[in-house]
């Protein structure tokens, strides 16, 4: 009934980065053809939730169809502890929507053996399952230019030139000393930072 979803971050009554997950939205309105959107502020604002507790960083998860119908859900958000991390090629696999069923993703994360994956294709990074990918080479932050998912996190980084996009090929991984894991939920100081060397499976 709803096969998209946006994620958004809830803090002290306040949806961050708004106008990029709107974005987001109207973008995948236009791609299926309808003329029409959704306003994500309208609808956050006409629900109430109980209780809301000042410092305490909530998962908005704002569930919709191209329809117009909406479905806003609200949980207190924690980060996922990450120690070790997998590369797994994934095909011919694509996502270049939020959509809700995430069933393939899930799947290779259950099978990975894993805290985490990083996905790959034609030997080329990704994503990780549920987040941008941004590794450090001694001097930048680099993030790969073709994820696969535009994630918000990631174009508000990219704007305040916290790190450049690039290609990576898995060849590269050995430039790189650290990776992190970035999505809307998280602030950069806040993403998991983990040292490529101890945490990756390969």
């Amino acid at each position: 009934m709803y096969p998209f979803f946006e994620t958004i971050r809830y803090k002290n009554g306040i949806p961050e980065s708004l106008s990029l997950h709107q974005q987001r939205v109207d973008a995948t309105f236009r791609h299926f053809g309808v003329d029409t959107t959704i306003q994500l502020a309208e609808h956050i604002d006409a629900v109430s939730i109980k209780p809301i507790v000042d410092g305490i960083v909530y998962k908005c998860r704002f569930k919709y169809n191209l329809s117009g119908q909406v479905d806003i859900s609200f949980e207190p958000y924690s980060i996922k502890c990450i120690q070790t991390i997998s590369i797994h090629d994934i095909g011919d696999h694509q996502y270049p929507f939020k959509f809700s069923d995430r069933t393939w993703i899930n799947n290779i994360l259950t099978i990975a053996g894993t805290d985490e994956v990083i996905f790959t294709q034609n030997g080329f990074i990704k994503d990780a399952s549920y987040a941008n990918l941004a590794f450090f080479d001694g001097k930048n932050w680099i993030t790969p230019s073709h994820p696969l998912l535009m994630g918000t996190r990631r174009a508000s980084l990219l704007n305040a030139q916290l790190m450049i996009e690039s290609p990576i090929h898995i060849k590269d991984l050995e430039k790189f000393s650290f990776l992190k894991c970035i999505n809307a939920m998280m602030l950069w100081e806040e993403s998991p930072m983990l040292k490529l060397e101890q945490a990756l499976f390969k």
